[in-house]
């Protein structure tokens, strides 16, 4: 059973009490992908707890959710200068030795340009991120993208990088079963458009602009 979210207006936290609702599951489209809620039917209407539209919308990324190219594993993305796709997501186990741990997001980005590019000059800076089951984030941080992303390497037109993109943890916090109970969802790409201005790019002139250079790919569906 499909709804859209507008479906959703008459939510409510107490419907877990009413002894006539009839529990079942329903898909909800939200940003645009499908996504499963538990829900009450009473008196005919469905019904959804807030708490959980609240972390659906969180991990969907709400109603100021980044514009950017969307779409899932194994899919090109192209947002006018680079091409992006996931192949690959695992997770990496704690050892208890002290080394860190957690996710691995393997990605390939190629050159869609008609010029010498590398990463370091056209605005992926910061935020590279990675959205979880239950709504929160964990960021790849600025010295993971230096060194994943290998931002001094020059890639020719049509050229590209495959890079694993590691969201670890260390200390044991949380644990191994957590994290795994706790898949990611969604890998989210931002590209800073005001950098390569500052910087002289032409990527982003009338020619080859795009208004949401941005990524994010959906790791929950695969092409």
């Amino acid at each position: 059973m499909t709804r859209t979210l507008s479906t959703l207006l008459l939510a409510t936290l107490t419907l877990a009490a009413v002894s006539t609702a009839s529990a079942q599951k329903t898909t909800l489209t939200i940003g645009g992908q499908p996504t499963t809620l538990d829900t009450v039917k009473v008196g005919g209407r469905t019904y959804v707890a807030l708490d959980q539209l609240q972390k659906a919308l969180t991990a969907a990324g709400g109603s100021i959710q980044l514009g950017a190219a969307e779409g899932c594993l194994n899919e090109w993305l192209f947002n006018g200068t680079w091409r992006l796709r996931v192949t690959a997501v695992k997770y990496v186990p704690d050892a208890g030795n002290g080394n860190s741990y957690g996710w691995v997001v393997t990605t390939e980005f190629r050159n869609g340009g008609k010029q010498l590019l590398n990463l370091s000059n056209t605005g992926i800076e910061k935020g590279v991120s990675l959205a979880l089951k239950d709504g929160t984030t964990k960021e790849l941080g600025l010295s993971g993208i230096a060194s994943a992303f290998r931002t001094g390497t020059d890639l020719p037109p049509g050229a590209g990088l495959v890079m694993d993109l590691p969201f670890s943890w260390q200390g044991g916090t949380p644990t191994n079963e957590q994290l795994q109970a706790n898949p990611p969802v969604k890998l989210i790409v931002p590209v800073d458009v005001t950098a390569l201005r500052r910087g002289g790019s032409t990527l982003y002139k009338t020619v080859n602009y795009v208004k949401d250079p941005s990524f994010r790919v959906n790791l929950t569906c695969k092409k």
